[in-house]
């Protein structure tokens, strides 16, 4: 990213400090802290790993046959999503968005399933999620907030510990 003038070498020390604090993948980083815009950065990340990619407006217009020809197990498990078939002479094709496209354990797995060919395709984990929740393959992340009582009615019992 720094020889395609992506990035300046002080940014990479700021991404490098994220990642170690937070433990999270460098592109994560990257694109936690705004430093490339999301599709710049899925282009040059795509290039890099010599995969195509695919823009989270493409996502939205996947059919949901085709999102259904892979198992929702698996699915929800490797966080993947089937973009098209292509069918060919012997054994088609299927073509799977994946935030980690060098993961061949990914695309095995897909292939097994479906009796396909995996190819990989990169796409940013949270649109993958996004599409799968919108199939209904993919539960959402609701989260129920708690209520404590008034800070003079909340006592911890020390003695229990």
């Amino acid at each position: 990213m720094v020889h395609n003038g992506a990035l300046k070498p002080e940014q990479v020390q700021t991404v490098l400090a994220y990642q170690t604090r937070w433990r999270c993948r460098f592109g994560d980083a990257v694109l936690e802290l705004n430093m490339i815009p999301r599709e710049p950065f899925l282009r040059l990340l795509a290039g890099h790993l010599n995969v195509p990619f695919i823009r989270p407006e493409q996502m939205d217009k996947v059919p949901g046959s085709v999102v259904h020809t892979v198992p929702a197990e698996v699915l929800g498990r490797l966080h993947v999503c089937p973009l098209r078939i292509q069918q060919g002479s012997s054994r088609g094709s299927i073509y799977v968005a994946t935030h980690q496209p060098e993961n061949l354990a990914f695309m095995d797995e897909v292939s097994f399933a479906t009796g396909l060919n995996a190819q990989p395709v990169l796409a940013l984990r949270e649109d993958i999620e996004r599409t799968l929740r919108r199939h209904g393959l993919l539960a959402g992340r609701h989260v129920e907030p708690i209520e404590l009582p008034p800070e003079e009615d909340f006592r911890i019992d020390h003695s229990r510990f």
